[in-house]
């Protein structure tokens, strides 16, 4: 029996919005959308009657008509001629950035230091041979759900850590071979280092001791460490430095 009544009910609700939502498009119908259509049908039927009876007007309104097109496409070709101009400039600016960019790249001997790219087997070098470990320092944040399920930070329960950077800045001093150059680590006090960089390239392929005895003379240390997954940067550093001061 309550269902009946529930649906009797919720059909009445019904019925009521429709009825309203009639009004209310009746009233937009009446008082909006057919005085505007009829002003509309007026004005033309009216202007065409007055063109009939008066050519001149007529004439001077499609002469009016014909002046304000030619003004709108003078007005869009010249916007269109500004934007094309602004955006040639624009590229003519990036393309001279770039040049300008590879030029630093590429120079025997820079003026202020490059960011190089460097991979694993640079990283690797670079510690074996200069113990110097080029780490980029990256915080994990500690995110918790507080009373009320809000999740919320705690600073000081962040971890710090360490891992091998992807990128490191080089200042070139001088031209040794083809590709072979020697260096200023500005990152590491200037320490002055020999690095492989191929011409053309955005990358650092790999260090060269600044002494070629090197190889003689650590050739166990090469040996032992080059391409050893078992170290991480950090250590493999600390064995150039326990090696170079003989512990």
């Amino acid at each position: 029996m309550w269902q009946l009544m529930v649906s009797i009910l919720i059909l009445g609700v019904i019925g009521s919005a429709l009825k309203w939502i009639g009004v209310a498009l009746n009233i937009i119908f009446l008082y909006f959308i057919l005085p505007v259509a009829g002003l509309s049908i007026i004005y033309v039927v009216g202007r065409s009657v007055y063109h009939a009876f008066n050519p001149e007007a007529k004439q001077a309104y499609l002469e009016r008509r014909a002046k304000d097109a030619e003004r709108y496409r003078r007005e869009k070709d010249r916007d269109e001629a500004e934007a094309r101009a602004k955006k040639e400039l624009e590229e003519a600016e990036r393309r001279r950035e770039e040049l300008e960019r590879q030029r630093h790249r590429d120079a025997d001997q820079q003026v202020t230091p490059y960011t190089y790219k460097i991979g694993k087997h640079g990283n690797e070098s670079l510690a074996i041979r200069y113990g110097i470990a080029n780490q980029e320092r990256k915080v994990k944040e500690y995110w918790y759900y507080a009373k009320g399920g809000e999740q919320k930070r705690n600073p000081s329960r962040d971890r710090v850590l360490y891992e091998p950077a992807n990128a490191i800045r080089l200042q070139k001093t001088r031209r040794i071979s083809k590709d072979l150059y020697e260096v200023l680590l500005t990152d590491f006090r200037d320490r002055k280092a020999r690095a492989v960089i191929e011409p053309g390239a955005e990358y650092v392929k790999t260090f060269y001791p600044l002494d070629d005895d090197w190889f003689v003379k650590n050739s166990d240390l090469e040996e032992a460490l080059k391409g050893n997954n078992s170290f991480t940067l950090k250590e493999l550093a600390t064995f150039h430095i326990q090696k170079a001061v003989g512990l």
